[in-house]
């Protein structure tokens, strides 16, 4: 079996990534070693780019190539995880208001309609 990353931070053998390539490792029970799991794949694990993490949030290309020119990554991913997609906000406020349960998504679709123009 070859390992072919590691998920934990610490480096143990613990959240391990190995190839399917190769024989499975023997199942033991215990605290040490292999005893907890760890992963068996064929895929290399890929980070989302900054871009990427921007879109999940909702935010327009431009938004982040803006964004991009005054800030490293680091802090790229930081703005995003920071942030709260607009629909997910407008859901919960909608939540908290009597008769505005669906105002999210009479704001998702007055969006789209202007984006689609």
């Amino acid at each position: 079996m070859s390992k072919v990353g590691q998920i934990s931070s610490d480096g143990s053998q613990c959240g391990a990534v190995f190839s399917d390539d190769d024989s499975m490792a023997t199942l033991t029970a215990g605290t040490h070693g292999y005893a907890n799991s760890h992963i068996c794949t064929k895929y290399r694990i890929r980070k989302l780019t900054p871009l990427e993490c921007w879109r999940l949030m909702g935010f327009s290309d431009e938004d982040f190539h803006k964004a991009e020119e005054v800030n490293s990554n680091t802090q790229l991913y930081k703005q995003a995880g920071n942030s709260i997609v607009e629909n997910v906000l407008v859901a919960i406020f909608g939540q908290m208001l009597p008769e505005k349960e669906n105002v999210y998504k009479e704001l998702g679709n007055k969006k789209y309609n202007k984006e689609m123009e």
